[in-house]
């Protein structure tokens, strides 16, 4: 286990713990922040454990969250998050999904009343951990406009899937339905760049690269009409279905009324060996391999989804 990993979950542990939080739950949020460092994704690690330090301080938690399954199948459930820590209702929600999953094949959990989830790979990571496939989808509070509007109405709802390779690494898919993460604009207005073509719209719906406009304005939705549609779909799924608010009705995270955000997500996990048979190993490995040594273009060589990741996780190591 790698130094940086324990220090950071260490002074995550101890910065929750002081405001009030559990050490159950202030674990399972120090894992999720020192991981998302782990593979790069510095956005979502301990560069936002102040801002949760402030939101528990300003009563913005339910620190007494009581994750509770409020309806339930052969085919779902459904866990109420209680406005607890997003980290903790989504790792129990993923873990009921593979343990399920194991059993079935496929399981899936919907939640309502939650607080941002925060790196979005990181639950199917686990999933992938436990052999099976894991797939998650969350709405988050509305920066996007409607194709050819300019309200805010559907957040920038990310979706991730790990899928295991036996012998090998996994492919890690981890994106917003944005063309880039709002979090993005304010890196940019830092360094003292324009943001590029095609990121923003300002307060009136106009075209900008000021990355303060973009961050008053709207982030654009990736692969234009496609990914307007992408976010949608999600919003629909992990929002409207679960129960939990949808379109510019879901929360913010540094809001100061204290109802807590109201995110909804759907935790999917797929054991393939119970699903596909024990084939899935070489078919999986084929794949891959299939991928690799297909041929490069000139901009070559020829990646996988999760390859930069993976590759920032083993250089940290």
């Amino acid at each position: 286990m790698k130094l940086k990993y324990i220090e950071e979950k260490n002074t995550v542990i101890s910065e929750l713990t002081a405001v009030g939080v559990s050490h159950e739950q202030a674990e399972v949020v120090a894992d999720c922040f020192a991981t998302a460092d782990e593979y790069g994704v510095t956005s979502h690690g301990i560069n936002m454990l102040q801002a949760h330090v402030d939101k528990v301080k300003r009563g913005g938690y339910n620190l007494s969250a009581s994750l509770v399954i409020v309806r339930e199948t052969a085919a779902f459930a459904v866990v109420d998050g209680d406005n607890g820590f997003g980290p903790v209702s989504a790792t129990y929600c993923m873990k009921m999904a593979v343990e399920r999953a194991k059993e079935v094949g496929v399981f899936q959990v919907f939640s309502k009343n939650n607080n941002t989830v925060g790196p979005a790979f990181y639950y199917p990571l686990k999933a992938a951990e436990e052999g099976c496939i894991g797939i998650l989808f969350s709405n988050s509070p509305a920066q996007m406009a409607p194709f050819g509007g300019k309200e805010k109405l559907l957040g920038t709802n990310p979706f991730s899937a790990v899928i295991p390779v036996p012998g090998g690494d996994p492919i890690i898919i981890d994106m917003a339905t944005s063309v880039v993460a709002k979090s993005k604009f304010k890196q940019y207005k830092e360094a003292g760049k324009p943001l590029p073509d095609g990121w923003a719209l300002d307060e009136n719906g106009k075209p900008t690269n000021d990355p303060d406009e973009g961050m008053k304005g709207l982030v654009l939705p990736m692969a234009g009409f496609k990914g307007y549609g992408i976010a949608m779909l999600i919003d629909l799924i992990s929002g409207l279905v679960s129960g939990a608010a949808y379109l510019n009705n879901v929360g913010r995270f540094y809001s100061v009324d204290n109802k807590g955000m109201n995110v909804g997500f759907c935790c999917i996990a797929i054991d393939p060996k119970v699903v596909m048979g024990e084939e899935y190993d070489t078919a999986m490995s084929e794949y891959v391999q299939i991928v690799r040594n297909s041929e490069p273009s000139d901009d070559g060589p020829i990646c996988i989804p999760g390859d930069d990741r993976l590759a920032f996780y083993k250089k940290e190591e």
